[in-house]
Parts: structure tokens; C-alpha cells; sequence
């Protein structure tokens, strides 16, 4: 067996789920993530690398995954030519935290492309602005401008979300202080 071949191998059996996790932050659709998995993989591996690692090949796998949602090489037209193959979606778990997955998933629906991949590889891959920037080819102010804008409008989406802040009108050593006060 190649190298390549067991780097293929190992990313697709140990890999995989995060990849398709990663690609469904970016596209919103289980089936379109899976799409995109598939065909970052094949075009990662049909071009004569030097893979002899899993960490490299998943690396390649991302970026691949990032072009093309951000490219959307997927026309409607081959979309709507495959619909009759797609089958009925899983039911979702039945749990307490399912309700908050469907709203972010909503929310990150609602950024542009540029927006959701910026904040996708900021604070899902923990990137900082500069290897964003690097990642998709564009200006540090680009990174900065399409986040915050980004985070506006999750803030909005998923203000139910946000746990019960303290209010910050008084602060903590006021509070002390007042106690100590006959």
C-alpha cells in the first residue's frame, strides 16, 4: 500500500466526522456537507502530494472544504439532478440542547458566505485574524470588518440564547463596600 493510501484511509475512519462538522458550520445542510467532505477529499487527493501524514492531508481537506463553499462550485442545477437520491434526514436527538443547535444553525444561515467562514475559522478553528486573513486570502481589516459584522447579527439572531448577565451598574467592590457601612 502507498503512503497516500493510508492517510486517505486513516483521515476517512478517524477524520471524517470532524470534517463533515466543520463543513456543516460553514454550509447549514448535512447533505451539502457531506458533499463538500466528499469532493474536498477526492480533490485533495487526486493531485500529486506528498501526503505522508494525517494532520497535513486533514489541513489540505479544510482549506478545500473553504474554497469551495466560499466558490460554490455546487450550481442549483446539479443540486436539484441529485434531490431524487437524497433521502429523508435523520431525526434529531431528543434532547434539551437540540432547540439551541437549530437556532444557531438558523442564525449562521442568515451571515453572508464570507461572514460565516470568517467566523467559523476565528472561533470554531480557533484561528487568529492573521491565519483567517492568510486562509481565505483576504485583508486582516477584511477579517476584523466581516466578523464583527457577523457578530452583530448573531447577537441579535440569539439573544434568547445569552445567559442572565449581572447587572453591571453596580459594581462588585460598591457592593463590598456598601456592605461594610453601618
Amino acid at each position: 500500500m502507498r503512503t497516500w493510501e493510508g492517510v486517505l484511509e486513516t483521515l476517512v475512519r478517524e477524520r471524517r466526522g470532524a470534517l463533515v462538522g466543520y463543513a456543516f458550520l460553514l454550509a447549514g445542510d448535512r447533505a451539502t456537507a457531506e458533499d463538500l467532505v466528499h469532493d474536498a477529499i477526492i480533490r485533495t487527493f487526486s493531485r500529486a502530494r506528498r501526503l505522508d501524514n494525517v494532520h497535513a492531508a486533514e489541513g489540505y481537506v479544510r482549506r478545500a472544504i473553504t474554497t469551495q463553499f466560499l466558490n460554490g462550485r455546487r450550481s442549483r442545477a446539479t443540486a436539484r439532478a441529485k434531490q431524487h437520491l437524497l433521502v429523508e434526514r435523520d431525526a434529531p436527538p431528543a434532547d434539551a440542547a437540540t432547540g439551541a443547535v437549530d437556532e444557531v444553525t438558523r442564525a449562521l444561515g442568515k451571515l453572508s458566505g464570507r461572514q460565516r467562514a470568517c467566523v467559523v475559522l476565528r472561533h470554531f478553528e480557533d484561528l487568529s485574524t492573521e491565519e483567517t486573513a492568510h486562509r481565505l486570502d483576504i485583508s486582516v481589516g477584511s477579517v476584523k470588518r466581516y466578523v464583527h459584522d457577523a457578530m452583530v447579527i448573531l447577537r441579535g439572531e440569539l439573544a434568547d440564547l445569552a445567559p442572565d448577565e449581572p447587572d453591571e451598574t453596580v459594581s462588585a467592590p460598591v457592593v463590598a463596600a456598601r456592605r461594610r457601612t453601618p
